[in-house]
């Protein structure tokens, strides 16, 4: 099982790395490390991240433990990843980032809600 924070950390350099932001609206970013909170999109981020793994790689599940969560911003909680490792995630995490973002990176509710419905 990984450290739920130590892939925060490594998904937060992603994002400053690659110039990608996230917006629920629109207009104002979120801060990294609020998108990035469990009980925010990272559920998100990993289980789309995962559905990647399993397409491109034909590979097994991440282990994902996603509990609902009534107060969640999504409406999940991310509990714990059981059989992948951080680097793994941050390389799917960043295909599906790369995938959705407009020219400036910016990623929005929107163009994730797309990607997780396309066929």
């Amino acid at each position: 099982m990984i450290d739920i924070e130590r892939l925060i950390d490594a998904l937060s350099d992603l994002m400053a790395g690659r110039g990608y932001t996230i917006s629920a609206d629109g207009t104002e970013p979120m801060m990294p490390r609020q998108a990035l909170a469990p009980d925010c999109l990272l559920p998100v981020l990993v289980r789309l991240a995962e559905e990647k793994w399993r397409t491109d790689a034909g590979a097994v599940s991440f282990g994902l433990a996603i509990d609902p969560d009534d107060r969640a911003f999504c409406g999940h909680t991310l509990r714990a990843v059981h059989h992948a490792p951080v680097a793994i995630l941050v390389l799917c995490v960043d295909q599906v980032l790369r995938t959705v973002a407009d020219e400036e990176g910016v990623v929005t509710l929107d163009a994730l809600q797309a990607h997780a419905a396309a066929p």
